[in-house]
């Protein structure tokens, strides 16, 4: 668990919402513009859709991302998500800082945030996540690929933390999730630095924040492809290996492993 404080509150919130979103999401619709939810099968796709802004995300685009992951994650028949930007410019250049600055302060962002913590979702939601990323990859949009399972990117993605630069830290859980992905050290280094030292995605793929590197025409091929590889498994044993990986992180061996066992038999049972 990545963020042991924010994970009670979380469980009672996906508990509570479980029941609605079985039902309802098969049917799940967003009006907003800013996001396109999509599901073929077993694969769901989340479209960040501000091409105008490189998918800056807003925070009624935030709520929107919860609202659709929330739906993937207590859809009965999903076993796959991708995650992907509109736009040839990027992925995901951070968080809009036009009204990011129209708070009165961090810390009241910050309470806002944690109303509907999309950063805490992500690292609890115990079904894989597929981030397709491109161009732009900074601020929030590399936390977020962070928090995925998979990462595939364009060869000409560029990965940067400028949050310094702005007078604030990585506070979409960046602090805790990109050192995670590449080692302390050299987040360090992004956090730290100056708002010009960005990473390649070849750098990024020998750091370890990349499983693959393909083309831009072919970035989401690859992804649904890795979504469908990963849809011909059964969804029990999917989510029980997501569950040992993330319930297992900060505890000792001895307690994951007991974990793992006890999550084995789950699956031996529903087989």
């Amino acid at each position: 668990m990545i963020w042991p404080h924010y994970c009670t509150q979380l469980m009672i919130e996906l508990k509570a919402c479980s029941h609605l979103l079985r039902k309802g999401s098969r049917s799940f619709r967003v009006t907003d513009k800013s996001i396109v939810y999509s599901k073929k099968n077993s694969i769901v796709s989340i479209k960040l859709n501000r091409p105008e802004s490189i998918n800056a995300i807003t925070q009624s685009m935030r709520d929107l991302i919860y609202d659709a992951l929330m739906a993937y994650s207590y859809d009965e028949e999903a076993k796959a998500c991708v995650i992907y930007g509109a736009g040839e410019k990027g992925f995901c250049s951070g968080a809009d800082l036009i009204e990011f600055g129209k708070s009165k302060s961090q810390a009241e962002s910050r309470k806002i945030r944690k109303q509907r913590d999309l950063w805490g979702l992500l690292s609890q939601i115990k079904k894989p996540l597929i981030a397709a990323v491109h161009g732009y990859v900074i601020g929030a949009g590399l936390e977020i690929t962070s928090l995925c399972d998979i990462r595939i990117s364009a060869e000409d993605a560029v990965f940067a933390m400028p949050e310094v630069a702005h007078g604030f830290i990585p506070g979409a859980g960046g602090t805790q999730s990109f050192p995670r992905a590449i080692g302390k050290t050299h987040a360090m280094r992004q956090f730290l630095g100056d708002r010009h030292d960005r990473m390649t995605a070849k750098r990024a793929y020998e750091l370890g924040l990349l499983h693959k590197i393909v083309s831009y025409d072919d970035l989401l091929k690859t992804a649904f492809s890795f979504a469908e590889d990963i849809s011909l498994n059964d969804l029990t044993l999917l989510t029980a290996i997501k569950t040992a990986a993330i319930d297992g992180w900060y505890k000792p061996i001895s307690i994951g492993l007991d974990l793992e066992n006890r999550l084995m038999e789950k699956v031996k049972l529903n087989n």
